[in-house]
């Protein structure tokens, strides 16, 4: 029986996240007192990292930790700029304090680490507009995204068999590159791929999950942040050879 293989076609900055299996990149702040560590930033398999900015609109979490048995106890993350940083505190997850942070526009902010009124660290955070969507393919086997007449991309894959895909928010004019945050969609898609729906599916949060037959599927992702951005999906299922 053949496969399908994954295969990079048009969308050079999609392939390097989709097919990369990385760690979260932590930085360290300018003091050299906090590592600040990005997480949960909409990335289903390569790892988070300031590097990429994160998407206005977006929304990802931050853990901390002291570097050389520096304290973070009584620690407090806060935005030197609120109205384009939003900071909040969410509690601990995994063992260590955690906040989330939003992107209300484009730029740079300091993330500053505040004990009683005092800066302890800082980094920069930069943050860009979203240019567009894509969609990586996250489990499964599949070709593409090709371009395709009808929709915005296309993908083939292998019937009756489990594949998950994520909407990419991508910075950048041309192929762009992919960018972190988690965004809401409006979604709709097909009645075949609601009824292949696997456990976890979350067309609302731009993940799809599901094994149908042999045929052709479509999903439309609009961003609940940004409305002018939209990005319509062909999926067609073909049986093995």
């Amino acid at each position: 029986m053949s496969r399908l293989r994954i295969v990079s076609i048009g969308i050079a900055g999609l392939a390097a996240a989709a097919l990369a299996v990385g760690c979260d990149t932590p930085q360290e702040g300018a003091f050299n007192n906090v590592l600040f560590t990005p997480t949960n930033c909409g990335y289903p398999v390569a790892g988070c990292d300031f590097e990429d900015s994160i998407g206005v609109g977006g929304k990802i979490d931050i853990h901390i930790e002291g570097i050389d048995g520096f304290s973070t106890a009584g620690i407090d993350l806060e935005s030197a700029n609120p109205d384009l940083l939003q900071v909040v505190a969410v509690g601990d997850t995994d063992g260590m304090p955690t906040w989330e942070l939003t992107a209300l526009g484009a730029g740079v902010v300091e993330l500053q680490a505040m004990l009683d009124g005092v800066e302890q660290d800082f980094i920069e955070i930069p943050m860009q507009d979203v240019d567009s969507l894509t969609t990586a393919n996250i489990l499964g086997e599949a070709v593409g995204p090709t371009l395709a007449d009808a929709t915005d991309q296309a993908w083939t894959i292998n019937a009756d068999e489990a594949v998950s895909f994520q909407v990419t928010p991508m910075i950048g004019a041309g192929e762009g590159v992919p960018t972190m945050g988690r965004f809401g969609y409006a979604a709709t898609i097909d009645v075949g791929l609601e009824d292949g729906a696997l456990e976890n599916q979350e067309p609302g949060d731009g993940y799809l999950y599901f094994s149908v037959p042999a045929g052709d599927y479509t999903a439309v992702f609009t961003s609940l942040e940004n409305p002018d951005l939209t990005l319509s999906v062909a999926f067609h299922a073909a049986a093995a050879l």
